[in-house]
């Protein structure tokens, strides 16, 4: 993915009656459909610790203020991956169209998100594979902003989807 290139500012093909693209089926979707996420999710100090305390990752930027404060982000910054973990909630996901998450490319932190900090998220269709008789994988190019509309993070991630009954 291209960050010079915004997904947001890519020509879209918006979703019909508005429907939320991660609700639709495999053969539903076309490549540059646009999704947003619901809202946005602000980045708490419960969050880091909790973060920390499941994956195990008690980075001094994440977890200590006086050793963040020397660094160099002036302040500790949130995880990565907890950003990611953040945008994979905030997706309206159908258990009838969606069976798993197949993996990520080319995750990129951009910038950093500080506590306090909200978070939102577009992605864009940017590929779609038949994937055997009744599934398909859709590859969507997302970006993490902040409040500010700044890029934090970047990638792209696969999606397992159901085709719909008789196609």
């Amino acid at each position: 993915m291209n960050v010079a290139r915004r997904v947001y500012d890519l020509p879209a093909r918006q979703p019909i009656g508005g429907t939320h693209l991660l609700d639709k089926y495999f053969d539903e979707l076309a490549v540059g459909d646009v999704f947003a996420g619901t809202r946005g999710r602000t980045v708490t100090e419960t969050d880091l610790a909790l973060f920390s305390a499941v994956s195990g990752d008690w980075n001094p930027l994440h977890n200590d203020a006086d050793f963040a404060a020397k660094g160099p982000f002036g302040t500790r910054i949130a995880h990565g991956l907890l950003l990611v973990s953040m945008m994979t909630g905030l997706a309206p996901i159908s258990g009838q169209a969606v069976v798993a998450l197949y993996g990520f490319e080319r995750v990129r932190f951009v910038n950093p998100v500080l506590l306090g900090d909200t978070i939102t998220y577009t992605s864009r269709i940017s590929a779609l594979q038949p994937k055997g008789d009744g599934r398909g994988l859709a590859d969507l190019d997302f970006e993490i902003c902040n409040q500010h509309r700044d890029l934090c993070v970047a990638g792209t991630i696969k999606i397992l989807l159901n085709r719909t009954a008789g196609s």
